[in-house]
């Protein structure tokens, strides 16, 4: 009780600075230093929990990933490769709402840390000639960022629930997938919610046949990407590295105008987001705060049922990490969801709540990077989520039902 007390105190505190309009990566870092008091933890361990979680190879990959992400963002949209592709794509597919749902679910695929930032920018060409908020172009971009999590072997989460569970992981997919086919679905009704069937703004017409072959050489330094991370599994870092040269060499980009795109694409109030959440992730692992919550709930006596929600979808909320709340909880669930053979459809379930955490949390990358990018009111973007986001964990029904 004593660790869910402390974490709720936590909670608070951010939720609080966060109404404030206090910087996102400031309150991170109050948030895990509020942690590490309330834990007693050493001043000197704490720092160096710190470095840890900006020092250690995952942190060092993450970040290198996003940085490299941000400046493939700028030499696209400086270059107008990024207009190119929208106005391509809109001869073949003449519908704005298609044009802004396919983008993030295209970049979707490419399991980057932060990759809404990518195809942000594509949804706000797109969306150029639609009169709707920030907070509902925000919403697109962050929702179907998210289609593939569910159901894609390059996402470390679903392979380590296989794993943990000695399932195949086809039969995961199996069970997971009435999950991205309902963030496809709610997708439809919500995300364009007073939108119709509006033209993308194409502003010349050169025939689809000619619009594909156009969107297909402006998209090729995505597609390279992608091929290379989800086809041959290579490293994301060298990939997106290697890439973003290859464009500065294909752009003709002078020394100075490199080191101008480097400046105008490293955000510094970005990245300080970034350190502010690794730390605070860090301290969680550090504290072992959800270890003593899901313990706590583990041997509470509550229905098995509501314990198999609750604990990963607190962990969703607190980490933002798929891989952190199946690696903190799945193991202490397990024996609740049939020990050495598990009900697919209760671990379809815990992962499913788990991920509804991971949606709605504060330190969830994507939300943050989407919402700083496009200006929106976080209140606002969470108005448009919740409803949604809480009708795709109802589908756990259906395998729950069929796995029972």
């Amino acid at each position: 009780m004593n660790d869910l007390l402390r974490t709720l105190v936590v909670l608070v505190v951010v939720v609080f600075l966060l109404r404030r309009t206090m910087h996102l990566g400031l309150v991170m870092l109050i948030g895990a230093a509020t942690l590490a008091l309330l834990y007693l933890t050493p001043p000197l361990d704490f720092l160096a929990g710190a470095w840890v979680a900006l020092a250690s190879p995952n942190a060092l990959e993450m970040t290198a990933t996003l940085i490299f992400t941000m400046i493939m963002e700028n030499i696209l949209r400086s270059t107008g490769t990024l207009k190119r592709m929208v106005e391509s794509l809109s001869e073949v597919f003449p519908d704005a709402r298609f044009i802004m749902a396919s983008m993030p679910a295209m970049i979707g695929m490419l399991p980057s840390p932060g990759g809404a930032v990518f195809s942000a920018p594509m949804v706000s060409e797109a969306a150029s000639r639609l009169s709707i908020p920030a907070d509902q172009k925000a919403f697109v971009n962050y929702w179907y960022r998210h289609i593939w999590e569910y159901v894609s072997p390059l996402y470390p989460g679903i392979i380590l629930v296989a794993g943990l569970a000695h399932i195949p992981y086809q039969k995961i997919v199996l069970a997971n997938l009435p999950y991205a086919l309902s963030v496809v679905l709610w997708g439809c009704v919500f995300a364009f919610a007073g939108v119709g069937p509006t033209p993308a703004g194409s502003s010349t017409s050169v025939g689809r046949g000619k619009a594909l072959r156009m969107f297909l050489a402006a998209v090729s330094p995505i597609m390279a990407a992608l091929v290379l991370v989800v086809v041959f599994r290579v490293n994301p870092v060298p990939v997106m590295g290697g890439v973003t040269v290859l464009m500065y060499l294909a752009h003709r980009y002078s020394p100075a105008a490199i080191v101008r795109s480097l400046r105008e694409s490293i955000s510094p109030k970005a990245m300080t987001l970034v350190f502010g959440i690794m730390i605070f992730q860090e301290t969680l692992r550090l504290t072992g705060a959800l270890d003593g919550i899901s313990r706590f709930f583990a041997e509470s006596g509550l229905p098995a049922v509501l314990i198999i929600t609750v604990i990963p979808f607190l962990a969703g909320v607190m980490t933002g990490l798929t891989v952190a709340f199946v690696g903190i909880t799945f193991p202490i669930l397990m024996p609740l969801m049939g020990g050495d053979a598990p009900s697919l459809g209760l671990l379809s379930l815990a992962f499913g709540s788990g991920f509804t955490g991971v949606m709605i949390s504060p330190v969830h990358l994507c939300l943050v990077l989407t919402r700083e990018y496009f200006g929106a009111d976080m209140s606002r973007v969470y108005h448009r989520l919740w409803i949604p986001q809480a009708l795709v964990l109802a589908a756990a029904m259906v395998p729950v039902y069929i796995f029972q």
